[in-house]
């Protein structure tokens, strides 16, 4: 299958990578230091204590410089780059394109949909800790990579299984569901608080949990995303409430979050996107979240302190 990962940090680098390794022609967008290394030594990829290169490999700095219009679109930047890239993909896009997003937040099917055309999206998640460790490098430390998806509007398709089959082939976890709205939803009820806790008190998950106030605050937020999610009529039953919490209790007590990294560092962050979509989406649908709105209001302020969000 022809690919195009729009997006080679951490996530879009190793499934890329992995897709690579199976055969598939696979095309890299990146930049900077990150898109010479690429070019000049391929892409290493760090996987739980084993390595492998794909060299050469095919990277290039816009989607417009890639050969032809893909088959498969993994969408994978930042959430705050996605209109952006969203543009930048257009041109390459074709009535046999899919576009699969593997990004934080709910608001990607939408988005990018209203660019590229919705009839070219599909829905994807993915649970997974990755980082680009130097230019060229990246890096899957957690011990979870799994990735769902589906179609947007629910039920089954040829292009999801061709989709799937590609993925597992690949060696990649992967599941197609018939509902990826609630599987979104489900991710956003881990996701939302989580980060927000890690971030806020920049502690590892683990510590996070262990204090009874710490684990308390976690779940009173989860509760709260769900109840904003069953208010926007999506299907969160309890279910999604007890597995979200046991996917929390059995993470690594040293797991951090992309977002708790990038607050560490300084950098850009996705906390409009996260708590900020929770605490807009509440005001929408008249949904007390008291809790989301006090975190988001310290994680706000303090990006704000270091350029972090405009």
């Amino acid at each position: 299958m022809r690919i195009l990962v729009m997006g080679s940090g951490g996530v879009g680098g190793y499934f890329g990578g992995l897709l690579a390794k199976a055969g598939n022609e696979v095309t890299f967008v990146a930049r900077g230091e990150h898109l010479r290394a690429m070019r000049e030594r391929g892409l290493k990829v760090l996987d739980q204590g084993e390595a492998f290169m794909v060299d050469p490999t095919r990277a290039v700095e816009r989607p417009a410089d890639a050969d032809g219009s893909p088959d498969l679109i993994l969408f994978t930047v930042k959430t705050y780059d996605t209109g952006p890239a969203a543009e930048s993909i257009k041109e390459v896009v074709s009535d046999a394109t899919a576009v699969l997003p593997l990004q934080n937040g709910i608001d990607a099917i939408q988005e990018i949909g209203a660019v590229v055309g919705e009839n070219r999206m599909l829905g994807g998640i993915t649970n997974i800790g990755a980082q680009i460790d130097e230019p060229g490098v990246v890096n899957r430390f957690s011990p979870f990579a799994a990735v769902s998806i589906g179609e947007p509007k629910g039920g089954a398709s040829e292009r999801v299984r061709a989709v799937e089959r590609v993925l597992r082939d690949a060696g990649i976890d992967v599941t197609t569901t018939e509902d990826i709205e609630r599987a979104l939803w489900e991710k956003f009820m881990l996701l939302a608080p989580l980060a927000s806790l890690t971030s806020a008190t920049n502690l590892p998950s683990g510590k996070v949990r262990s204090a009874p106030e710490g684990k308390r605050l976690y779940l009173t937020m989860m509760r709260e995303v769900q109840a904003v999610g069953t208010a926007a009529g999506i299907n969160l039953p309890e279910e999604s409430a007890t597995g979200t919490e046991k996917f929390f209790l059995s993470l690594p007590e040293t797991h951090t979050t992309s977002l708790q990294r990038d607050y560490a560092a300084e950098r850009r962050v996705e906390v409009e996107y996260l708590a900020g979509s929770v605490v807009r989406r509440a005001k929408d649908f008249g949904v007390a979240v008291p809790s989301f709105e006090t975190v988001y209001a310290l994680l706000r302020t303090k990006a704000l302190s270091f350029g972090g969000v405009s």
